[in-house]
């Protein structure tokens, strides 16, 4: 079951990865994506403090709840995405938090 998790965090990485995030915006971009994969927004954020990121978003998706992490990097050109269980980044507690809550 781990590997068809993962296969959603990385089918969302590809999906933004092709996405045109200067014409779109990151947002509707996120959005297309989760639409294709049955997944939802747990929070969207600025990231006032962080040298490489100006966004971070938490995502659920598919019927395992499967959290990610989705950033969007300064220039507002490239996203990277992370399982929130592997990541090391200090909001990944509170993503999952978000996905628990939201599933009970």
């Amino acid at each position: 079951m781990q590997c068809d998790n993962a296969l959603e965090v990385v089918q969302l990485e590809l999906l933004l990865d092709l996405a045109d995030l200067v014409a779109q915006g990151f947002e509707t971009a996120l959005l297309t994506a989760l639409d294709e994969l049955d997944g939802r927004v747990l929070f969207n954020r600025r990231l006032d403090d962080d040298p490489q990121y100006q966004r971070i978003a938490a995502v659920a998706l598919g019927p395992e709840n499967e959290v990610a992490l989705v950033f969007l990097d300064h220039s507002g050109t490239s996203t990277r995405t992370e399982d929130a269980r592997a990541s090391n980044y200090p909001l990944r507690d509170e993503a999952l938090a978000a996905a628990n809550t939201e599933q009970n």
